[in-house]
């Protein structure tokens, strides 16, 4: 059961620590928390003896942690509290934060419906896109230790299936050709992440780091030099004869 109060509790900016030893610590493993955009609320929590805190917050990252996200578990009933407001604003930020949501979310998720077949084996990927020679890196977040997890992928030039292998640290590469990609991940009858990931055309690497003018070949390259204006002599004879002219007609004018 998980348990989400409507109540705001203690308005403030209140961010979220690394999380600490719990049960969902390896599904929470490489997200960068001081990223994450602040919860705008935080309630109480179980006061429950044999609840596991999942994670911890504080009010303007000073004073005591309170926690926001417990586990409980009596016998075969589990249950989760999430006692902080304003966690979907994760998922609107995209990016790094809304894959943190998503990894919640899903951690808490595998842990309610307990270790079912199928239900452990997750991950999603670091980024959703990626320049043009760089592979696409993801991350395990299912249930204990990493393991190959299949996953198939839908291009512009057909299906792709591929195995996502992982290194101890939970993490595993894959490269592909540019492109869009729709990828479900587990096995075809019953994939449980899908999910869309774009390979860029560009690559940073590529560009070049200053531009360079160079001739034609076959032409002469040609000097270009700059010359003052004192350095042009015409331009003084005909300063010089502006000023006799102007000089003779007020003469015959009379004028001084």
């Amino acid at each position: 059961m998980l348990v989400w109060p409507a109540a705001r509790g203690q308005s403030g900016d209140w961010y979220v620590d690394p999380p600490p030893a719990s049960p969902l610590t390896a599904a929470l493993a490489g997200i960068s928390w001081d990223s994450l955009p602040p919860a705008v609320a935080a309630g109480e929590a179980s006061r429950d003896s044999s609840a596991v805190t999942v994670l911890t917050a504080r009010l303007a990252r000073r004073g005591g942690a309170r926690p926001i996200v417990t586990l409980e578990q009596q016998g075969a009933r589990r249950s989760a509290t999430v006692a902080a407001a304003g966690l979907w604003r994760w998922a609107f930020r995209g990016g790094a934060s809304e894959e943190a949501y998503r990894a919640l979310i899903a951690a808490l998720t595998d842990w309610l419906l307990g270790a079912g077949a199928g239900r452990t084996e997750r991950a999603v990927p670091v980024t959703l896109e990626t320049p043009n020679g760089l592979p696409l890196a993801w991350r395990w977040t299912g249930a204990g230790e990493p393991r190959p997890l299949p996953v198939d992928l839908q291009g512009e030039g057909g299906l792709r299936r591929d195995t996502l292998r992982f290194d101890a640290g939970g993490r595993a590469e894959l490269r592909l050709a540019p492109g869009t990609y729709r990828y479900a991940l587990g096995s075809s009858t019953g994939a449980n992440e899908r999910g869309v990931v774009v390979v860029e055309e560009y690559s940073d690497e590529w560009r070049p780091a200053t531009p360079v003018l160079s001739t034609q070949p076959g032409t002469r390259a040609r000097a270009v030099a700059r010359i003052g204006l004192r350095d042009r002599w015409w331009l003084f004879a005909i300063a010089i004869g502006a000023f006799a002219a102007e000089w003779a007609w007020r003469r015959r004018q009379g004028l001084p």
